[in-house]
């Protein structure tokens, strides 16, 4: 009879995206219990969206247009006719042969170009001269000059609409077509550009030049907390002591005065700025922790096995604050954006992209701020921060029960 031999049984070691997938697990099981999270979660998937694929989408407008200046939502192109043709000329092709009059440094001028160049109509221009060149635009086709005429709705409404008598200037002419053009969702701003499209590429620099900033400060304050707790000694004492002097000093001011001396034409270089003087809040606070976890028998283990200090602080110590850390993150990033939104505002760094505390800055400036009908290009970043930010708090309530086992269990 032959002896049978048994091999020993290998544990298989969990593969990487079985434990990908079993956080992802938890993640979707904590945003389903939290629905402030699930909240938070959908608004960052958005902008996640709104900033990597609506460049790509929406064209950025920089197309000066004298006669859209700071008009309200909603506005766009209409066509004026005289009264016995409003049935006759409702749209462009209507017009063939025919010649229509147009300001110049407008949108009708850019809207009419390609009929013009195809020879399928005439094209009259009148210079816009601060706001002149439409009423003589009108006395045009008034008097027979033109048959038609493209203009922008919040000009037609100001000459067309009779006025608290009933008199009307041009009671001969009449409003055609009054979606000629597509309609600014949110206004235009001081230059006649469509504010949404500002909106939606305004986010990308802003939010990553945030997140850049959040990760910068957050890696400095884990990285000298854990080495002060851990090391001990010189380095506590000096570590703790610079982060003492940091916050003896208030970090908004001495932002403004750093970026005065320095001339931060690079979004990284704003991004380390600002992180090295957010850290040593979390430091201190990362030290605290990792003080307290040092007593931990697994911590004790990991020092008598001399596994290293690397090994310490990534395995043993920083599994056990991710949900501290990554919610100081998010409160980084959120700090972050307001200090690069305070410095534009205040107009302490040079402009070399468009982002929405360069929309502030100009509102600010051109006096958006006292004019209804431009409002909107300050609100509309200024909902879009806000929004970002209060996604940001919501998803933390998400990262935090999912990192906390007794945050899931009590639910």
């Amino acid at each position: 009879m032959t002896a049978t031999t048994y091999e020993p049984t290998r544990q298989r070691s969990p593969h990487f995206f079985d434990s990908l997938f079993a956080s992802l697990g938890i993640f979707g099981l904590a945003l389903r219990r939290n629905r402030a999270g699930m909240v938070g979660f959908i608004g960052l998937m958005i902008y996640a969206v709104w900033v990597l694929i609506g460049p790509y989408l929406v064209p950025f407008d920089d197309q000066v247009r004298l006669d859209q200046i700071a008009s309200p939502p909603g506005s766009r192109l209409v066509m004026i006719t005289r009264v016995e043709d409003v049935s006759r000329y409702t749209s462009l092709d209507d017009l063939n042969g025919q010649t229509v009059g147009v300001l110049d440094r407008s949108g009708g001028e850019t809207m009419v170009e390609p009929y013009e160049d195809s020879g399928a109509l005439e094209v009259e221009t009148e210079r816009f001269s601060s706001g002149r060149g439409v009423p003589a635009l009108l006395d045009q086709l008034a008097e027979g000059d033109v048959d038609a005429v493209v203009l922008f709705s919040d000009a037609a409404k100001r000459y067309l609409t009779p006025s608290s008598s009933g008199e009307n200037d041009y009671p001969g002419l009449v409003v055609s077509n009054a979606e000629l053009g597509r309609p600014y969702i949110l206004g235009t701003d001081t230059q006649g550009r469509d504010i949404l499209s500002h909106i939606v590429h305004g986010g990308t620099t802003l939010i990553t030049t945030a997140l850049v900033a959040g990760l910068m400060s957050t890696l400095i304050a884990v990285v000298l907390g854990a080495m002060a707790a851990l090391v001990g000694g010189m380095v506590d004492t000096i570590v703790t002591a610079i982060a003492n002097l940091v916050l003896t000093i208030p970090s908004f001011p001495l932002l403004i005065v750093l970026a005065a001396l320095i001339q931060l034409n690079n979004p990284l270089m704003l991004a380390l700025l600002i992180a090295l003087l957010s850290w040593p809040v979390l430091m201190r606070a990362i030290r605290s922790q990792v003080l307290s976890l040092r007593e931990r028998d697994y911590v004790e283990a990991a020092f008598a096995l001399d596994l290293g200090l690397r090994h310490i602080i990534l395995r043993e110590i920083l599994p056990n604050m991710m949900s501290f850390v990554a919610i100081n993150f998010i409160f980084a990033v959120t700090r972050a954006m307001y200090d690069q939104v305070g410095l534009i505002f205040l107009g302490m760094v040079p402009i070399n992209d468009y982002t929405w505390g360069v929309m502030l800055y100009f509102g600010r400036s051109r006096g958006t701020l006292f004019s209804p009908d431009s409002a909107s290009m300050v609100l509309s970043p200024v909902i879009a921060i806000a929004l970002f930010q209060v996604s940001m708090v919501l998803f933390a309530r998400s990262l935090e029960e999912m990192f906390d086992p007794r945050l899931r269990t009590a639910k």
